[in-house]
């Protein structure tokens, strides 16, 4: 029987000892930094912040941990082994890939890279199953991220569609500090030590043969920080529906991933096939994600009648009325709203009640009432859906590095 409670106490003692690590810190400070500039986003927009970047920040890290004891115990559940796993040339790779497109930094494509070139080569020596079964664990706890916590800080955004004009979306953009257990072999002649003994089915993603050859064979349990980040768009479901679809599609990939990994370790031709699977099936699901959401109607855009809620400000008073994203508010007060501005109009009086009747995402029509005695407001803080054009949105655009450097090198000419 696997060791659950001894694994899972040695991970406990094990990860506060990332956090001594300054790549940590720099990713948190990365995190924040991401966070501050989402504010700004925000306050140009709708003249407000949602969430500061403080409490975001705490979330990310607070995941990020939960994140990290999950994929210890999946990677030492696995026996996965970072030994030859060629990391020193996936990073760089990354980050080459990333001056291209900025979705190519993920593993999938530099690892599936890396794993066919030493396959058809031999230049490099690389374990292609733990490679490909670290880069499967990853997105597994991605994947379970983005489950419970993409939709959080989902960043209410205005789009200028082609078809629609200007719409209502999300911008879903997280990143998460992820201090992780990897392990290590090293082989030799020990004296008596003290260590946990794993079952005799143990590892399930088996070294290279060479490894263990003739030699005694210790795992050891290294700390290690990974950056893990989601970065999506959601504007024809809601951000939780939209987090909870893509995390679903990532989870199957990376179960199939990891199937291909262990057989990897048996058998040579899996290798090939996991190395090309990664980054082919992380593509496609890019793609396929990228045209469901251009065949399906918007889901944020102006009503015939009355106004739509976009989002609503924490604390604020549609917070507390019960409004929603999704709502809309057909009257105010007993004011119908046929017209821009006529929610202004009326708050403009700082009425100390307020009551409306709204129809909800379900078509149920509700009379919602707030007691704001005895200094009335003038903002219920709701973000809705603009009826016209203006002149603040989002353009969906991105662009790599190089793009980047050629429109300012384009600037300066000009």
């Amino acid at each position: 029987m696997f060791p659950f409670g001894k694994i899972l106490i040695l991970i406990l003692h094990g990860i506060p000892s990332a956090f001594m690590n300054p790549f940590f810190w720099l990713v948190i400070f990365i995190v924040w930094s991401q966070y501050q500039r989402t504010a700004s986003l925000e306050k140009n927009l709708f003249g407000t912040e949602k969430i500061s970047p403080r409490e975001k920040t705490l979330f990310a890290v607070l995941y990020g941990i939960l994140g990290g004891v999950l994929g210890s115990l999946i990677v030492i559940l696995l026996g996965i082994s970072i030994t030859e796993a060629g990391l020193m040339y996936v990073w760089p790779l990354a980050l080459l890939l990333a001056l291209i497109d900025p979705h190519l930094m993920c593993f999938s494509y530099a690892g599936g890279i890396v794993a066919l070139f030493s396959l058809l080569t031999g230049l490099i020596r690389i374990d292609v199953a733990g490679l490909m079964g670290l880069v499967a664990v990853l997105h597994f706890v991605e994947s379970v991220l983005i489950y419970f916590a993409g939709h959080i800080n989902a960043t209410p955004v205005f789009i200028k569609d082609k078809k629609y004009g200007v719409i209502g979306g999300f911008s879903l953009q997280e990143f998460w500090p992820v201090p992780i257990m990897l392990l290590t072999i090293i082989t030799g002649d020990f004296p008596t030590v003290d260590v946990v003994q794993m079952p005799d089915w143990w590892p399930m993603i088996k070294p290279p043969a060479h490894i263990l050859q003739g030699n005694q064979a210790i795992y050891l349990m290294l700390p290690v920080v990974a950056a893990l980040g989601y970065g999506d768009i959601a504007l024809t479901k809601t951000p939780k529906n939209r987090c909870k679809s893509s995390a679903l599609n990532l989870l199957l990939f990376s179960i199939m991933l990891l199937v291909l990994s262990i057989l990897a370790s048996r058998y040579r031709p899996f290798a090939y096939i996991a190395a090309i699977f990664a980054p082919a099936a992380h593509e496609f699901l890019i793609i396929s994600t990228k045209k469901s959401e251009q065949a399906n109607k918007p889901l944020f855009m102006p009503p015939e009648k009355g106004e739509m809620v976009l989002d609503v400000v924490k604390n604020s008073p549609a917070e507390k009325i019960g409004l929603s994203p999704g709502d809309i508010i057909l009257s105010i007060n007993g004011r119908d709203l046929d017209g821009p501005g006529r929610i202004q109009e009326v708050l403009s009086e700082y009425p100390t009640y307020i009551w409306m009747t709204v129809i909800t995402t379900k078509g149920e029509t509700k009379e919602l009432t707030l007691n704001a005695f005895p200094k009335g407001i003038n903002s219920i803080g709701a973000i809705l859906v603009p009826r016209h054009p203006f002149g603040s949105y989002v353009v969906l655009e991105k662009r790599s590095l190089i793009d980047k450097i050629k429109g300012l090198f384009k600037k300066r000419k000009a």
